[in-house]
């Protein structure tokens, strides 16, 4: 460990006992000497800092909260930042559904997320982030990624992280307004989930960009062969983007080629994450060559109106057999009782909504009730083409949620199979099923 970091870990310590430095006498002359032999402060900080008639722990070191979540630290020339955040997602599922559907889904309480997340900045300009999720009693990597981003905004980052496709994947799911996300989704996470590779974003007033190149997502073993590849990009246009209203409009693809050696490709929806019971599901497919996803996507919030609607298309070519072609849509509306607006929350430099933040927190001796939110959302999902019959699948959710604060959220949400092909045994029992879904959700 070398004089500076010794030094840095020091300052960290003395701010978190908050021990304030004194007066500016010969020991604190001395601190401001070692700190510029250092590189810590250079010579104007030195002399505005020695000028000073106290100092403060926040001249040497910045300890807080980001945006009241995450712990954080800067360095006091602003070039160095360390966040440290998490969340934990803990979910009751119920099923009620007709016996003669023939598999039982199951029914229980599970840590659906337990993830801890650490990203910062290094010379200003360099970044990092690594998350890992400890749910399931194993540990799973998410994002561990290094990149560079300019002064105006533009980033390149290399490493394990999101293909960029799809508004719903690409919103976390801290922030989404449901517990899970449409059936249509798996369309999607099936072939544009996290991946290793390299990619690029930027955005202006009203406009963002993101795009990349990334291995192989699909490979789940050791297959000999060589790996796939993909390109994925996704552009969004916000012609409108203020505190109480936001109008979005975005367009996105993907390319997806696999090696024949490669695990087969099989695409299937889950009602739940915990039971795993597939309603519509196109079972092995051996001889996918390559993939091609496309599909716009539309969002906007107005006042305490939020409404986004999605559609996807995935195409597959095959070697041995006539292509296929799938599709799935969803369409939602959420609503806050409590008149927040998640225009406030739209992020342009990332094209996307983030969570709800209440007005007033809960506090039982004030009144304040924190923020509550309820949403409606009708799902889509067709898997069948050619010789494929992987099924057809509508559904219908509905939530409410309680904000009581910007770090916890709690969760209720009741969804219903409307409608399936009566295709095989499962979906010909599954309309009328009912899954209900408990989540209280802490994150930071």
């Amino acid at each position: 460990m070398n004089k500076r970091t010794t030094l840095s870990t020091s300052l960290i310590a003395l701010a978190s006992l908050g021990l304030a430095i004194g007066n500016a006498n010969a020991a604190d002359k001395e601190l401001l000497d070692i700190l510029l032999a250092n590189g810590a402060i250079d010579q104007t900080q030195y002399d505005e800092l020695a000028a000073k008639e106290i100092l403060e722990k926040s001249d040497v070191v910045n300890v807080g909260f980001a945006n009241g979540s995450g712990l954080k630290v800067t360095s006091a020339d602003g070039d160095f930042e360390v966040e440290i955040g998490g969340r934990l997602h803990l979910d009751f599922v119920d099923h009620s559904y007709d016996s003669r559907i023939g598999t039982d889904p199951v029914s229980g309480s599970q840590v659906r997320r337990g993830r801890i997340e650490i990203n910062g900045t290094f010379n200003k300009n360099w970044g990092y982030a690594a998350e890992f999720d400890h749910a399931k009693n194993k540990v799973s990597v998410k994002d561990i990624k290094l990149g560079y981003e300019t002064d105006a905004g533009a980033s390149l980052y290399v490493g394990h992280q999101k293909q960029p496709f799809s508004l719903s994947m690409e919103m976390s799911s801290n922030d989404i307004p449901f517990v899970e996300r449409s059936a249509d989704n798996y369309l999607v996470a099936a072939f544009t989930d996290r991946a290793i590779g390299a990619r690029y974003e930027n955005s202006g007033d009203n406009w963002f960009f993101a795009g990349g190149v990334f291995g192989d997502s699909l490979k789940t073993g050791s297959v000999a062969g060589d790996e796939g590849w993909g390109t994925s990009g996704r552009f969004v246009y916000a012609p409108i983007n203020e505190d109480d209203r936001a109008i979005h409009f975005g367009v996105r693809g993907s390319y997806r080629e696999t090696d024949i050696a490669t695990p087969a490709v099989s695409i299937k929806d889950k009602t739940t994450d915990f039971s795993g019971l597939s309603i519509v599901s196109t079972g092995t497919l051996n001889d996918v060559e390559s993939a091609t996803l496309y599909g716009p996507e539309f969002a906007a919030a107005w006042g305490p109106l939020y409404v986004f609607a999605e559609q996807t298309t995935t195409e597959l070519s095959r070697t041995a057999a006539s292509d296929l072609s799938f599709g799935g849509w969803h369409a939602a509306a959420a609503w806050s009782l409590t008149g927040e607006s998640r225009a406030s929350r739209y992020s342009m430099s990332s094209g996307e909504f983030k969570g709800l933040r209440p007005a007033q927190n809960f506090d039982w001796a004030n009144g304040g009730i924190g923020a509550w939110e309820i949403a409606a959302r009708y799902a889509s999902i067709d898997l069948n083409d050619g010789n494929v019959i992987g099924g057809e699948e509508d559904a219908l959710s509905v939530a409410l949620n309680w904000y009581p604060n910007r770090n916890v959220r709690f969760m209720a949400d009741w969804t219903r199979i409307l409608d399936t092909d009566a295709s095989n045994t499962i979906r010909l029992y599954a309309p009328d099923m009912n899954v209900f879904t408990l989540r209280t959700q802490w994150s930071f």
